[in-house]
Order: C-alpha cells, then sequence, then structure tokens
C-alpha cells in the first residue's frame, strides 16, 4: 500500500537529532535529568537514520560513521562535558551557541591538538600526555607555550582559503570518482582461498595477493581521507563565504610525513573528529567507573585501548551487512592497533633506556633511515593488519564460500 512517508528519506530524523541536541545544551541545565532523556531521543534518531539512502551514498562509509559518531559527541556534549551557555545569555545568543556546538569545524578538539595551521617555527614534537587526563596531544617537547595560529601569521586571507578548499574538493571528487569506476576485478576464490593473515605464510604470498592486500589497504585509506577531505573542504568554503573567519577551518589533516609510528600516523596525520568523543568515554569508564588513578600509565594505556574498542563499536554499527557480520574481526582489527601502539611504546623505551641518542633527532644523519625504516613499518602493519581485516569479514559474510 503507498504510504506518503515512503518517499521520505529516513535521514531527516538525523536533523532533529541536530535541533534536539542545539536544544538539550542551550536550555537545559548541565545537571537535569532532561538531558539523558534528550539523549536517549537523539540515539534513536540516528539509528533510525543510519541505514539511509544518503548516508549509504556517502563513499568509504563516511556517512554512517558521522551518524553513530553524532550520539558519541551529543553523549560528550550533554552528559560527560555538561557544556552550557555563558551565563546571563539572551535566547539568541543561546540558540547561536548552541548551533556553533553542533557545527564547530573541530567538534570540541583542544587547539593544542595537531593538525592546526602550519607555524613558522619549526618545533621538535612528540606525543606526551597533556594534563587533561583524557587526551594524548601533541606538544613542542621544550614545553614552550603554544602560538595561536593568528600569532603565527599563517592564516591564509579569505580568498586565499577559498581557492585553496575548492582546489581540494576538486582533486579529492576525482579520486573518488576515479576510485568507484575503476575497480579491480576480484574473485571470491581470491579471498577464501587463502587465510585470513599472512604472518606465517610470507614466503608463500602470491604477486596477485599481495597486490589485492596492497589495493584493499590503499582502498580503505584513500577512500574516507578523499571523502572527509572534501566535506570539509565544503563546509568550509560554505561557512566562510557565510562570514565565518579561515582561522576557524584549519585543515582537517596533518602531514603524512609525520607518520613514521602507528601512534604517530593517528595522532599528527589522521583525523581527529571523533577523538574527543572517543576518549572522554573511555575516561569516564577508567576513572569514574574503575576508580583508576588518573595519569597512571596503566589508566593511559587502557584508556588508548577502549578509545579503539569503542571506534570498533561505531564502525560496527555504522558498517554495511558484512561489517556487521565480522565484529570479532572488527574489534581484532582496532585492538591490534591499540596493542601496536603500546609495543612501539615499550621499543623505544627500551632503546632509549640504553642509549642516550634520541631516535629521530633533527641532526642526526641516520634520521631519514630512521623514517624510510618508520614508513615501512606503518605502512606493512596497515597492510596486514586491514587485509586481515577485510578477508575475515567477507569469510563471515560468505560462509558458504
Amino acid at each position: 500500500m503507498f504510504s506518503p512517508f515512503m518517499t521520505i528519506d529516513s535521514i531527516l530524523p538525523f536533523f532533529g537529532a541536530h535541533v534536539l541536541l542545539a536544544i538539550g545544551l542551550g536550555y537545559t541545565h548541565p545537571s537535569s535529568l532532561v538531558r539523558p532523556l534528550i539523549l536517549l531521543l537523539i540515539i534513536t534518531c540516528c539509528l533510525t537514520s543510519v541505514r539511509s539512502t544518503v548516508s549509504k551514498s556517502i563513499p568509504g562509509e563516511v556517512g554512517g560513521e558521522y551518524v553513530i559518531g553524532f550520539i558519541f559527541h551529543a553523549s560528550h556534549f550533554l552528559c560527560l562535558a555538561k557544556l552550557s551557555p555563558p551565563l546571563k545569555s539572551t535566547d539568541r545568543e543561546r540558540w547561536t551557541w548552541s548551533t556553533n556546538q553542533l557545527f564547530e569545524a573541530r567538534w570540541g578538539i583542544s587547539p593544542k591538538i595537531l593538525p592546526s595551521w602550519p607555524k613558522r617555527s619549526k618545533d621538535t614534537v612528540s606525543s606526551v600526555t597533556t594534563d587533561e587526563p583524557d587526551t594524548i596531544a601533541v606538544q613542542s617537547i621544550d614545553n614552550k607555550p603554544e602560538t595561536t595560529p593568528s600569532s603565527a601569521g599563517l592564516i591564509p586571507s579569505r580568498r586565499a582559503f577559498l581557492l585553496k578548499r575548492a582546489w581540494d574538493l576538486a582533486w579529492t571528487i576525482s579520486v573518488i570518482w576515479l576510485l568507484k569506476s575503476k575497480k579491480l576485478l576480484i574473485f571470491p576464490d581470491d579471498i577464501t582461498s587463502v587465510p585470513d593473515g599472512f604472518l606465517r605464510r610470507f614466503a608463500d604470498i602470491t604477486p596477485r595477493e599481495a597486490f589485492i592486500r596492497i589495493y584493499f589497504t590503499f582502498l580503505g585509506w584513500v577512500l574516507p581521507y578523499c571523502t572527509l577531505r572534501a566535506g570539509h573542504s565544503l563546509t568550509g568554503c560554505l561557512s566562510v563565504l557565510c562570514g565565518d573567519s579561515p582561522e576557524r577551518w584549519p585543515p582537517l589533516f596533518g602531514s603524512i610525513g609525520e607518520a613514521y609510528t602507528v601512534r604517530r600516523f593517528y595522532a599528527h596525520f589522521w583525523h581527529h573528529l571523533m577523538r574527543k568523543a572517543f576518549t572522554s568515554h573511555a575516561v569516564f569508564v577508567v576513572n569514574r567507573v574503575l576508580h583508576l588513578p588518573r595519569n597512571n600509565p596503566a589508566s593511559r594505556y587502557l584508556i588508548i585501548i577502549l578509545t579503539f574498542l569503542i571506534s570498533a563499536g561505531l564502525h560496527v554499527a555504522a558498517g554495511i551487512a558484512p561489517v556487521r557480520c565480522a565484529i570479532y574481526a572488527q574489534t581484532r582489527y582496532y585492538f591490534s592497533i591499540a596493542a601496536v601502539i603500546m609495543l612501539e611504546d615499550a621499543v623505544l623505551w627500551l632503546y632509549r633506556s640504553r642509549s642516550s641518542d634520541p631516535v629521530f633527532r633533527a641532526d642526526d644523519p641516520r634520521r631519514t633511515l630512521w623514517r624510510l625504516l618508520g614508513y615501512s613499518w606503518v605502512a606493512f602493519f596497515h597492510v596486514w593488519s586491514i587485509s586481515k581485516f577485510i578477508f575475515g569479514s567477507f569469510s563471515c559474510a560468505h560462509p558458504d564460500l
């Protein structure tokens, strides 16, 4: 039977979730019991919209991940951080403040965390723990105060910003079109005839299997990267055209040249859109539920593990049927990232405890060699972990093959 509601795409409740969050932030007390009720409504709206035609049409499954990620941000804003507008704000100021939280370019990320607008000075950076227990930020190792983008003097003019982001939008859309239209011909037997991993049979890998694994890894990173960068460039252009400042729209991704360890890949290069929302929930579990001490090494690493497991849950909830089927493969993949980060930290700690020569030092003649080894290590880990996950997901979704 025909129903007029059949023509309405289920993405509409997601826009309703934005309105609910704006109302909850601007017009309820931070400790009000109304906020958890609003959060339940937001969860219902997002779960309704995650399978919508619009979210499915966004390449790289980014649409569904954004919808589910909105739940974590709503929970963080309403119930954990308990954000509220400035005191003595008018109704219009409350609404403006609330909507700004929803469409903030950095979505609650501290300005201390990269990526940001480039600075004039080239301070050596490393991952260190800040005073905030829920973030592992990137600061200068000499602990000098961070310079703001405006003081650095490298914020582009509106015209330069619009031209740069328009170019970003053009080339990322072109890459997306190319990857979606020129797909590699892969047969089911290419995947089902071999185990998920390859570490124990490295010498037996055929050239075709190696190429397929590298292809899956490339596709798994480049497609979401281009989709997110295109969306960020488009919204940045629209916001600046509507009067927003380019300063509020720094680059979404950092430099790939800084990704010579797996930790630095996520801390310095990959986007931080979901970082605050994930770590705040992990911190809540570690500090408030388990009552573990703050700034303790065990607590910090448990926060890292929980953060990546939360990310696994997001991708399972947002993914297509094969991904939802392979919950174990998804969890195994994200847990392996946390495990490798801890392994890297242990190796670097062992090296530094036995040598007074700091690795990756700027004036070290071996710095280029160290970095090449680091890039090779990161690439090898991604090929192993992502292809292992994809092969496992395919086997789960097609058990009869």
